[in-house]
């Protein structure tokens, strides 16, 4: 069910990460949880890929043959290494990323400016050095959310809240470094080789990692079944656009 959230942002009720949970039930795929791949490798004449892992359980590493592979993680730290004839795809893939601090706090927040009554949302500027936060915006119930570059001190909360009843942090790398001008990235590392999070180059949030899903899934299916095009019911068409027009 979608739940309305603040402004005009809308959320999965219940929480966002039923959205993957409920695509992994409907496609009957098998998840081999508590497991990290370690390498990806072209497998030779036979076509398709090589993918060692290993699970927290059994620890040794295990080798598997696949037609196609998706990469689903971002790549600056997946730690997964690649055969040499992928490395320089794979290398122009990588870009570093923003770090991101997210501080939930539940209090009392202080006057932030000269006007009679603070807004509920203050965005700040990068040219302002003196501050020590990008934005702090109302969640509703006296609670604020503020982003920062890094952890925000004791004394910089004092400066923010005049109470502070309870803090949870959310320290992550938020997203890739934006440049102007870049060059947009392909969803193709190699024939049978994918990349979702080659969306992420032109913007970061769950609705294009939706979207890079979906060109992903139709890319795998072409590579798979030699079909030109999909259509939007799943069936193929005698069409020569490519699935990235789904764009």
């Amino acid at each position: 069910n979608a739940e309305y959230g603040v402004g005009k942002l809308w959320r999965v009720g219940g929480g966002n990460f039923q959205l993957p949970a409920r695509v992994l039930e409907s496609s009957g795929a098998q998840l081999v949880s508590n497991t990290r791949v370690r390498k990806i490798e072209t497998a030779g004449e036979g076509g398709g890929y090589m993918v060692t892992y290993n699970t927290e359980e059994e620890g040794s590493a295990t080798s598997e043959h696949f037609d196609a592979v998706v990469i689903a993680t971002p790549l600056h730290d997946a730690d997964i290494s690649f055969s040499p004839d992928l490395q320089s795809s794979v290398s122009a893939q990588i870009k570093p990323f923003q770090r991101t601090v997210a501080t939930f706090v539940r209090g009392v927040r202080a006057p932030l400016t000269s006007a009679s009554e603070d807004p509920d949302d203050i965005l700040t500027v990068k040219t302002k050095e003196n501050l020590f936060f990008s934005s702090i915006g109302s969640k509703g119930n006296s609670v604020y959310k503020v982003f920062s570059k890094v952890p925000l001190s004791e004394d910089q909360l004092s400066r923010l809240f005049t109470t502070v009843e309870e803090v949870k942090v959310v320290d992550w790398m938020a997203y890739p470094l934006y440049s102007v001008p870049d060059t947009l990235p392909d969803f193709q590392l190699a024939p049978g080789l994918y990349y979702v999070n080659a969306i992420e180059s032109a913007a970061s949030a769950i609705e294009m990692s939706c979207v890079g899903s979906k060109n992903v899934a139709l890319l795998v299916f072409q590579f798979l079944t030699g079909e030109e095009a999909v259509g939007e019911q799943g069936l193929c068409q005698d069409s020569s656009s490519d699935a990235r027009q789904e764009l």
